[in-house]
This record gives structure tokens, C-alpha cells and sequence, in this order.
């Protein structure tokens, strides 16, 4: 049985990505659901919800890697064939130091993002650890790699014409969703403390 009219649902404009199918605040209201309507068992929604998190924790990271690989591909393209003061932008060693830094960043998330889907393909509880501490690192690296390849790009970089100016924009909700680092620092630090939680995969 269910009460119509119970949820409700308010359309949100965000500061990011704006491509996707849309971000909505969702109310219940009074809502009823029959025994037809459960999915899962009852009373372990929560338990299904927090699995479910730990994933998509992994799935935010892969999103943050290839935002920043396209940052740094835009940035080094316009390093190369972009002048400033009589050679070209990759000449200068500030910028050179800066490319190091971005490709240092990305690979490092590279890697602990495939160690955690590696972990979690494998059925490893590590997974759970894993994927915050991937969560956490990539989503930070974005949004640093994404104002560093506007920063280099410059006034290019900060038009609506670059890749890194909507990685920018699109980047800071990594650090966001999924559970905030603040969320994810938790996760670790208990982890840490108490051991990893029973974890069905």
C-alpha cells in the first residue's frame, strides 16, 4: 500500500556537473510502504547502504582520475605550444615543476583507486579501507590538479572554452559526495583504531 503524493521533490542547480541527469532534494512525507515495496531484508537497510557507499567511494575516485588526466592533457598541450616572454610555456621551469607535480598526483590516485577495486573484486574487507582512503586522496587531487591546469592555461583557463575551468567547477563536488573527507577521515581513523567492520561482499 502505498500514501500518493508522500514524496517530494525539489530540482537543485548546481555549481558542477551540470551534464548528468540533474541533483534533486527528495522529502517523505508521512510515507507508507507495503511488504511488496522492501527491498533487501528488513531492518538492514543500513548495513546494504554502507556497502553501497564503500563502492561508490571507489567509482568517485575513478571519476576524479579522469577528470585530472584530462586537466593535465589540456595543460600540457597548451605548455607546449603556448608562448610566453619569447619561448614556449613548457621552457620555464615553474611550469615544468608544476606538469611533474599534476602527473605525480594523478598516478599516485591512479593507483590506490585500482588497489581498492582490486581489493573489492577480490572480496578482500580491505576494501572498505581502501576505498576511503582512495576516496579521500583522489578527490583532494582533482580539485588541486584542476586549479593548477587553470592556473596554467591562465585567462584561457578560467573561460567556459577550457576542459580545466568545468573540472574545476566539477571536481570540488568529489570532495563532497560519497561522504565528505571529513566522513572519510572517520572511516580511517576507526578503521584504524577498531578494525575493519563486518563486511558482507
Amino acid at each position: 500500500m502505498r500514501r500518493s503524493n508522500c514524496v517530494e521533490v525539489s530540482k537543485l542547480e548546481m555549481m558542477g556537473m551540470r551534464g548528468g541527469a540533474g541533483e534533486a532534494e527528495v522529502k517523505f512525507n508521512d510515507c507508507v510502504v507495503g511488504d511488496d515495496d522492501v527491498l533487501g531484508k528488513v531492518n538492514e537497510g543500513f548495513k546494504i547502504a554502507m556497502v553501497t557507499l564503500d563502492l561508490a567511494r571507489i567509482g568517485i575516485s575513478g571519476v576524479a582520475v579522469g577528470l585530472s588526466q584530462g586537466v593535465l592533457d589540456e595543460a600540457l598541450e597548451w605548455a607546449k605550444t603556448r608562448t610566453a616572454f619569447g619561448k614556449p610555456l613548457i621552457d620555464w621551469e615553474w611550469i615544468q615543476f608544476q606538469l611533474a607535480d599534476m602527473k605525480t598526483k594523478l598516478e599516485i590516485g591512479r593507483t590506490v583507486t585500482y588497489k581498492a577495486a582490486w581489493l573489492y573484486d577480490n572480496k578482500d574487507p580491505l576494501f572498505v579501507l581502501y576505498a576511503s582512503i582512495a576516496k579521500l586522496y583522489t578527490a583532494q587531487m582533482a580539485v588541486e590538479i584542476a586549479r593548477d591546469g587553470v592556473q596554467i592555461l591562465g585567462g584561457f583557463g578560467y573561460s567556459k572554452e577550457s576542459f580545466s575551468e568545468r573540472a574545476y567547477r566539477d571536481a570540488k563536488v568529489l570532495e563532497i559526495a560519497e561522504g565528505t573527507n571529513e566522513a572519510q577521515k572517520i572511516v580511517i581513523h576507526r578503521i584504524l583504531t577498531r578494525g575493519l567492520p563486518e563486511v558482507e561482499l
